[in-house]
């Protein structure tokens, strides 16, 4: 089980409420956190790893606090569409090549320098937890699969990629992040006199460099601004008079990149997009070997158009027919290097999310999951699993909330507002809920509504349909879609445990990580909304009794 969050700003005990990262007696396997600065992979900065160090100096004393082991996760952008068509990370020139960011330079050189940074630092630093290490993961690229299957780009990307560029990039990457060079430190942010950092030579490759001034004290919110002479997150590394020494840097490896290809034998990555998946999966395992860091790339339900096939009645072949079946297909035929298993550079996983918002947030978007609905995704993804040597399956994003009822005292409120609600159903369907009714006659019912959920929660009018939400019974409630059940009504109890987690396990799923950036999560984040620690609790319970994975 895994959550959103981080870096903390606070020291996080066993019965703390602080930070972004502060899961004390609140305990999760994993936290995933977006690199960067602005969660798009920061096209044209080469992003300083400061999040996967900060998060690993967290769980290590959060981990003896909860006494139990956790681990970083980090979400890597080398590439996104997540606002739509986007061919601009995949360029790697002079400045005007990125047509929503004209400044930035060699945009493809810089996104794998990020990667390797990020690979590099959580190899290098795991969790330590009773004398073990636990080491972290990357999750590759959200939406960029699924994108551009959706839309059919992948002939423009092939373009984008022709032969030799990738490698290009890759040695860019690989001349500024494996050569060791000296820094003499003049910086001095908090103005201490007797700083252990300042007019001290470090030597070493840039992370170790920035490893090493951060443990002397040095403040890493110097190098996540704009501004530091070391590493910064502006665009191209640039400082005020010239570039940064991390820029600097790059830009000579942009002329000569130069490094040892007797050390690092590297392959010649084919044009296209393919290849370019290629680059990033050895990329993380050359610096991070198998038994060390795990990665995955992500795919959406959306993928094959629309999120609404999962809520129609389907059988197992029509699901295949449906979305895994033309999905395995693509991604065999297009980048195969994101679900195969085989190869010394292969991915640990797979992991798809659901869409980043509550269930309430968002209707238009087929975020209404009834039992059904889940039951497909989790049939979906088994199969496409099965299809592709077992890969293990990851559920990411899965929003947090749940069913609102009358039992109750503090219900999540929407925007803090009394008698409006925020609601998922995809924790009371893996693990039930005590309090609410069989036939969810306590389930809160506000104002009959078709265009907010959030106060008509029960009695919200479902746009039902065949291209929809296919409800049994026409012009259904909020309520009566979710006891529809094996074409029934009045067939689904989730006030109980109905086993869905073993489910989840035999469809190759290894884990649930829940939230997101608006999305509620395990603990009170960011903008998230509060459950008043319902689903911590939920956690705390399961841990006695886990589900455990099936292995192949």
């Amino acid at each position: 089980m895994g959550a959103i969050g981080g870096p903390d700003t606070t020291t996080a005990t066993a019965t703390s409420t602080g930070g972004n990262d502060d899961f004390g007696g609140k305990p999760v396997d994993v936290v995933f956190k977006y690199a960067g600065v602005n969660g798009n992979g920061d096209p044209g900065m080469i992003d300083p790893p400061t999040n996967a160090y900060r998060m690993t100096a967290d769980f290590n004393s959060l981990s003896a606090a909860n006494k139990r082991a956790m681990r970083v996760a980090i979400v890597e952008y080398t590439a996104q569409m997540s606002g739509g068509q986007n061919f601009d990370d995949f360029s790697n020139g002079a400045a005007g090549l990125s047509s929503s960011n004209p400044a930035a330079t060699y945009v493809m050189g810089r996104h794998f320098s990020s990667l390797a940074a990020d690979a590099i630092m959580l190899a290098s630093n795991p969790v330590r937890y009773n004398s073990q290490n636990y080491y972290g993961s990357l999750l590759m690229n959200p939406d960029l699969l699924g994108a551009i299957q959706q839309n059919d780009y992948i002939g423009s990307v092939n373009a984008a990629l022709p032969a030799g560029a990738v490698n290009k990039a890759v040695a860019q990457a690989m001349c500024l992040m494996t050569t060791s060079r000296s820094y003499t430190n003049t910086s001095n942010p908090n103005g201490i006199g007797s700083a252990p950092y300042l007019n001290k030579t470090y030597t070493g490759t840039p992370v170790q460099i920035l490893t090493a001034l951060l443990a002397d004290g040095y403040p890493e919110w110097s190098i996540d601004g704009q501004n530091d002479p070391f590493w910064n997150t502006s665009v191209n590394n640039s400082t005020g008079s010239a570039y940064s020494q991390v820029g600097a840097w790059f830009n000579a490896c942009v002329s000569n990149p130069a490094y040892n290809t007797t050390t690092y034998p590297t392959p010649t990555f084919p044009a296209g997009f393919a290849g370019w998946v290629q680059a990033n999966n050895w990329l993380i395992r050359t610096f991070a070997p198998k038994g060390t860091v795990t990665f995955g790339w992500q795919d959406n339900m959306w993928a094959i158009g629309s999120g609404f096939w999962l809520h129609q009645n389907l059988s197992t072949a029509q699901i295949a027919a449906t979305f895994s079946t033309p999905v395995s297909t693509w991604l065999n035929t297009n980048a195969p290097g994101t679900i195969s298993t085989t190869g010394t550079s292969a991915p640990d996983f797979f992991l798809f999310d659901r869409y980043e918002m509550d269930d309430s947030a968002s209707p238009g978007a087929a975020t209404l999951y009834n039992a059904r609905s889940w039951d497909n995704f989790l049939s979906a993804i088994g199969q496409l699993s099965k299809a592709n040597n077992n890969i293990p399956m990851m559920l990411w994003q899965i929003p947090g909330s749940h069913i609102p009822n009358t039992k109750e005292t503090t219900p999540e409120l929407f925007q803090g507002t009394a008698g409006s609600y925020v609601f998922s159903t995809a924790p009371v369907y893996f693990f039930g809920d005590g309090n609410l009714t069989s036939n969810l006659s306590n389930m809160i019912a506000g104002a009959a509504s078709s265009t907010n959920a959030n106060t008509a929660v029960g009695d919200y009018a479902v746009a039902c349909g065949a291209t929809a939400y296919n409800c049994l019974t026409p012009n259904s409630a909020y309520k009566q879609y979710l006891m529809e059940y094996n074409s029934l009504s009045n067939n689904y109890n989730w006030s109980i445990d109905n086993g869905k987690l073993s489910l989840a396990a035999s469809n190759n799923v290894f884990a649930i990580l829940w939230g997101g950036g608006n999305t509620t999560n395990v603990i009170k984040n960011f903008s998230n909304t509060d459950d008043h620690g319902w689903l911590a609790g939920k956690l705390i319970k399961y841990y006695a009794n886990p589900t455990p994975v099936i292995p192949h």
